[in-house]
């Protein structure tokens, strides 16, 4: 090979080299700012579930205040429907059992 031929391999290298610098130093650009952009979207994806938690924990706690609110009725109205079933059925007896008394404590028309 002559010397000039060794030149321009060499200049094509270095040609080459130069090239694959710059090629890589645009790469590395791209790929901060694709990171960058990346973290960004990693703070305000960190930031809704945040708030989708906060938010769940409210609708529990709602639930579980309402929850609480239909037992306290349904407690009330139990009470209030053993309280009536208690007082319907001693009103029924009451006379049943004076008619009973009646019933055994008077004459009979056959003792007579």
């Amino acid at each position: 090979m002559t010397l000039a031929a060794y030149r321009t391999l060499y200049e094509s290298s270095v040609a080459f080299g130069m090239r694959k610098a710059l090629h890589a130093e645009q790469n590395k650009v791209d790929m901060q700012a694709t990171i960058r952009a990346l973290e960004r979207e990693k703070e305000e994806l960190e930031a809704q579930v945040a708030g989708l938690n906060s938010k769940c924990e409210s609708i529990e706690r709602r639930e579980a205040e309402r929850r609480a609110a239909d037992e306290r009725k349904h407690t009330e109205d139990v009470n209030f429907l053993r309280k009536t079933h208690q007082t319907l059925t001693s009103n029924l007896q009451t006379p049943y059992s004076a008619l009973i008394c009646l019933l055994y404590t008077s004459p009979s028309p056959r003792d007579s």
